[in-house]
């Protein structure tokens, strides 16, 4: 490697160390605020902020239309999946981080790039970002190709600043999380002609039918 070329990438190793910390650093204000906001609104961990980003982002992940239902439709049958996805989450110190960094960060992603939260975004605007938030993180992918990973890092010094680092670290475990909270809420259940697991509640006596 020439003189020259390490030079250039130490620098630009230097700007994006920059600017991602700028953007962490008026994150970190926000997260602190909510952080004592927690444990309250009928909500075991998430924010009502945190809620309502979380919500519009469990709507495009698994939309409902008038013959599909989604996630709109779990609490037919059980607790709204925003209770469900928050029940996940308070139980899990690695979730706490990436949702808490997260959504935090759509909406600063969309503040910035549409001047509204995310919930007051479009939802074929609530689509492209979510839509971004997942190209970038399969950029960063392990088998992501040279180039692929190349403009990445050319991507996130410019883009930093839009919280879209942490938004993008967020979409596989939220997308995960809001298909698990769907797929095994009875209303799915019922959708799809499936009965349930077999002896949902366990075997308290062999002897005895239930």
């Amino acid at each position: 490697m020439s003189y020259l070329r390490r030079i250039g990438i130490n620098c630009f190793n230097v700007l994006r160390d920059i600017f991602v910390a700028a953007a962490e650093r008026g994150m970190k204000e926000e997260l602190a605020r909510r952080d004592g906001e927690r444990g309250g609104h009928n909500l075991r961990w998430f924010t009502p902020d945190e809620a309502v980003v979380a919500e519009a982002l469990a709507r495009v992940i698994v939309p409902s239309d008038e013959g599909t239902p989604g996630i709109d439709e779990v609490d037919v049958f059980g607790p709204p999946a925003t209770v469900a996805l928050d029940g996940l989450v308070a139980t899990s110190p690695y979730r706490q981080y990436l949702y808490s960094w997260g959504l935090l960060s759509f909406d600063v992603w969309a503040l910035k790039k549409h001047g509204c939260k995310f919930a007051e975004m479009t939802k074929v605007d609530q689509i492209g970002l979510f839509m971004a938030a997942q190209h970038i993180n399969e950029s960063m992918a392990p088998g992501a190709s040279k180039l692929a990973r190349a403009w990445w890092k050319v991507r996130i010094t410019l883009v930093a600043g839009y919280g879209s680092l942490f938004a993008a670290n967020l979409y596989p475990q939220i997308r995960s999380d809001c298909l698990q909270v769907f797929y095994t809420s009875r209303v799915s259940w019922v959708w799809l002609d499936y009965d349930g697991p077999p002896m949902d509640k366990g075997y308290p006596n062999l002897m005895e039918r239930r």
